[in-house]
């Protein structure tokens, strides 16, 4: 069997504290909790491997059509605090009739952000049947035992990448009118600047990609990717639209990117001229064409 420890890593330091036992959750008159639907409880609070914890247990655990009775590993909210705890695990729920355990065993991260690890479930038919011997005499017995704990404090300075969410996602949406387009004889076309969360964009068009004549290309690119810092990308969320005038069944190509100095431009998927020129779709009406591209400017992302 594995001993449980305690490991505090930070600059290389690290001490082990004593083993820790089972800690056993039993619980009579399961039926009064049941029947009052899909909520969460939580055992008292428990040491184990120097670390304070809590069991929660979900009555009724509904996935689809499937409802199960779930068992948690939760950490105390005050033992969160500036710290990363990896912890290795086996959550049980004891067989009364046959002297042992359901289990699963389990590695999870904890934080002051996510303090629930993985779920041990059992189907909610099996678990109320007397023949499992999980649930006798409207009495259940819950458990855990921690095998290993890792506690990483949490240092800004030691930070591989930081992404900073902008809490104002405005969409811009710009347009761009194209007249004369029979007579477009440019590689490439460039559209007006606009800003969109505080950076400014253009939309290029390429009405013939290269050496293959039966190709249109839309591009979103960011102007201001030459004065980023380095290591430095701008995360977005766009879209790019070539708007049926006809039908109202425009063409749209959507997603997400890192707009970096290195890779400052996202292209649409190549869209077929014949496709474009269709008369029954509408792109093309009086030799004008419009693109349309929306762009919300989700956060910065920065690599130390």
């Amino acid at each position: 069997m594995v001993l449980p420890k305690y490991l505090i890593k930070d600059g290389g330091g690290k001490k082990a504290s004593e083993r820790t036992d089972p800690f056993s959750w039993m619980i009579d008159g399961f039926s009064t909790i049941a029947n009052r639907g899909a909520a969460s409880y939580y055992s008292g609070s428990f040491t184990a491997c120097g670390i304070t914890w809590k069991l929660q247990l979900q009555s009724v655990l509904e996935e689809g059509s499937e409802k199960y009775v779930g068992l948690y590993l939760s950490l105390d909210n005050s033992d969160s605090k500036n710290s990363l705890i990896k912890e290795t695990y086996k959550l049980f729920i004891y067989d009364q009739i046959q002297g042992e355990h359901i289990q699963k065993e389990g590695e999870d991260y904890f934080h002051s952000t996510s303090l629930d690890g993985c779920c041990c479930k059992i189907a909610l038919d099996k678990f109320n049947s007397p023949k499992s011997g999980l649930l006798v005499n409207d009495c259940c017995i819950f458990g855990v035992d921690v095998l290993e704990a890792s506690a990483f404090k949490l240092d800004k300075k030691r930070i591989s990448e930081s992404l900073s969410l902008n809490k104002d996602l405005t969409p811009r949406t710009y347009t761009w009118e194209i007249k004369d387009v029979s007579k477009l004889n440019q590689i490439v076309l460039y559209s007006e600047t606009f800003d969109a969360g505080g950076y400014n964009w253009t939309i290029w068009l390429y009405p013939k990609l290269g050496t293959n004549k039966n190709l249109l290309v839309v591009v979103l690119d960011l102007d201001d990717a030459a004065s980023l810092a380095p290591k430095t990308s701008v995360y977005v969320e766009y879209s790019l639209c070539l708007l049926d005038q006809h039908n109202d069944q425009n063409w749209e190509w959507t997603g997400f990117f890192d707009f970096a100095p290195f890779s400052p431009r996202r292209r649409s998927k190549f869209l077929s001229w014949n496709y474009v020129q269709d008369p029954s779709r509408g792109f093309l009406l009086n030799d004008t064409c419009i693109v349309e591209a929306t762009v919300v400017v989700l956060g910065v992302d920065t690599i130390a």
